[in-house]
């Protein structure tokens, strides 16, 4: 059973409206804890399957990583030699890594906001920089879109099938889609915009109903867990891959901003877990935590119908208090 004070945190979220429910996973325990309802009357079991939002990115960048280790594309050449008819041409010194950590100088404007692939992709062959490439951070779906469909003109396959390959199957994630699932039994409601559930949260996502680079993928905390525990267990991929993706690969006013694909700012981040922590949110409600120094690692999901910072820093107390709560039941 769950210490009794992580409990009522999740019921207090609850209460208060922050959230409609939570499933929980660390590997702290063999439990699974859920909270609260998916959907009407339909209460959150450990099989409830959330729309993960832009925690999806980091599927993105496993994908990029591990096609870059079997030299199918190499990181640090300009995105526009994977994608000639982008604007920039020959002149883009923008690379797939700078894509990959949210430092190319593009910012979130969502140009490519168009109801089909086809003239999103028209729109973001136009984009330009904003920033010089490596002065600034800026989180950008944008990014993660371009990245995305070069993986995908690289190998010739959607995101769905390329990420069922590369990652999925050989981690038994034997839950997650890119595509939308639609009506089930396990599906949770989300409510930013509210949608049946089963559906993208993201306008975009929801309109051209393609796998995106920039999220919006669906998974259980069960299949999620087993993601961000093999950060920490590392058996099933090269070394090289995981090396990668902890690496910090840009820095904020002297400190690790980002790696590749997975946010290092410690803003909100729980106590009990390091600075090598890498984590990343979800604006409908999740976050995922893998902490190479201590070994702890956690997914938070929820629905968030409330304040979004409150949410996040509400889902790192959850797992702040995980951690507490393991400390003093060892």
């Amino acid at each position: 059973m769950a210490d009794q004070i992580v409990l009522d945190e999740i019921r207090e979220q609850i209460s208060t409206g922050l959230i409609q429910g939570a499933v929980v996973r660390t590997n702290l325990s063999d439990e699974t804890i859920a909270m609260g309802v998916q959907f009407g009357n339909i209460p959150m079991s450990a099989e409830s399957r959330f729309d993960i939002a832009s925690t999806g990115k980091i599927f993105t960048a496993a994908c990029a990583a591990l096609l870059a280790l079997e030299g199918k594309i190499d990181l640090d050449a300009p995105f526009t030699e994977y994608l000639p008819e982008h604007i920039l041409g020959k002149k883009c010194n923008i690379t797939l890594r700078d894509l990959g950590s949210h430092s190319s100088g593009f910012d979130n404007s969502k140009p490519y906001a168009a109801d089909a692939p086809e003239e999103n992709m028209q729109r973001l062959n136009l984009w330009m920089p904003v920033n010089p490439r490596r002065s600034i951070f800026c989180y950008s779906c944008g990014n993660y879109i371009l990245l995305g469909k070069i993986i995908e003109r690289v190998t010739g396959m959607d995101l769905d099938a390329l990420s069922r390959k590369l990652l999925w199957e050989p981690l038994n994630m034997s839950k997650t889609t890119w595509y939308a699932p639609g009506p089930g039994p396990f599906e949770v409601q989300h409510h930013s915009p509210t949608r049946e559930p089963g559906l993208h949260n993201d306008d975009v996502c929801f309109r051209v109903n393609v796998p995106m680079g920039s999220g919006s993928a669906f998974s259980t905390a069960g299949d999620m867990f087993l993601f961000v525990n093999d950060i920490i267990e590392r058996k099933v991929f090269p070394a090289a891959y995981y090396d990668l993706i902890l690496k910090p690969e840009f820095f904020q006013e002297g400190k690790p901003c980002r790696t590749f694909g997975w946010d290092m700012r410690t803003d909100a981040l729980p106590e009990g877990l390091s600075p090598r922590t890498i984590h990343h949110t979800g604006f409908t409600g999740q976050s995922v935590f893998a902490d190479p120094e201590t070994g702890i690692c956690g997914v938070v999901l929820t629905s968030r119908t409330g304040n979004w910072l409150q949410a996040k820093k509400a889902r790192s107390r959850i797992m702040e208090l995980i951690i507490e709560a393991s400390r003093k039941h060892p």
